[in-house]
């Protein structure tokens, strides 16, 4: 079983999500509810839960500030949100959990069964201080992805190319380190776009434009800084032109 507290501001929000928990989520038990980040802070120190759904826009403190009153996280963060794009894709990045409203069944419940697949595992301080780092630069500069004994956090100034393999994804570091991802290379082309310099030049590679060293004179492939030669689609071939200049 997971204890869980609710901090929203709107009474509303509260009741919705204690309902959901309570019909949908019947490993998880409401310890107590909260319409603030003072009330949150005490209601979590009383009621130690293992899981706080939390809302970020809130009138005085925000909830990314309800972190500042805790030296250590020892409980899992499931934020409620209707924040930009962006800032779902740094959620994303940081393997941090989130709810979008209006509020989804099955994303609460996916939400929820993620807690208990990962409780336990002792990084998650690691996860928000990489959320609040991308959040407060309004760039991604840093991912967290899966790996069999926890999660490792890569700088993406560190990561030349991406590789489709079959249903993995292969993250190759300017190092000549790589690391074999269980997850799809079209998520990475979600969450890592051109704003952060990453460009889809192939069906099989999402490449950081700023690790390549040359393309050959027909432009059809590139040498990254590590070695590596990523291919070019004829029909990328125009675009990926373009782009490279704005890094140049």
């Amino acid at each position: 079983m997971l204890s869980a507290v609710i901090i929203d501001d709107e009474a509303k929000a509260r009741r919705i999500l204690e309902s959901f928990v309570i019909d949908y989520c019947k490993q998880v038990t409401i310890l107590g509810l909260a319409e603030d980040v003072v009330q949150g802070v005490k209601l979590i120190q009383k009621a130690k839960p293992d899981i706080v759904f939390l809302d970020i826009e809130m009138p005085g403190y925000n909830g990314f500030q309800l972190l500042d009153f805790f030296d250590e996280i020892d409980f899992e963060i499931i934020f409620i949100t209707a924040y930009s794009e962006f800032a779902l894709r740094a959620f994303q990045v940081s393997a941090i959990d989130y709810l979008l409203k209006p509020l989804q069944i099955e994303q609460l419940v996916k939400a929820v069964e993620k807690v208990e697949r990962i409780k336990g595992i002792n990084n998650y301080n690691l996860r928000i201080n990489t959320l609040k780092e991308n959040i407060q630069n309004n760039k991604i500069k840093k991912i967290v992805v899966p790996v069999s004994d926890g999660n490792l956090f890569i700088n993406l100034d560190d990561i030349t190319h991406l590789k489709a393999e079959g249903s993995y994804v292969n993250i190759f570091m300017i190092d000549g380190a790589k690391v074999l991802i269980s997850k799809n290379i079209k998520d990475y082309e979600n969450q890592l776009t051109e704003e952060e310099g990453f460009f889809r030049t192939h069906r099989s590679y999402l490449v950081n434009v700023k690790n390549i060293i040359n393309t050959s004179s027909s432009k059809t492939d590139a040498t990254m800084c590590n070695k590596e030669i990523i291919s070019i689609a004829r029909e990328r071939k125009n675009d990926f032109i373009d782009f490279v200049k704005l890094y140049s």
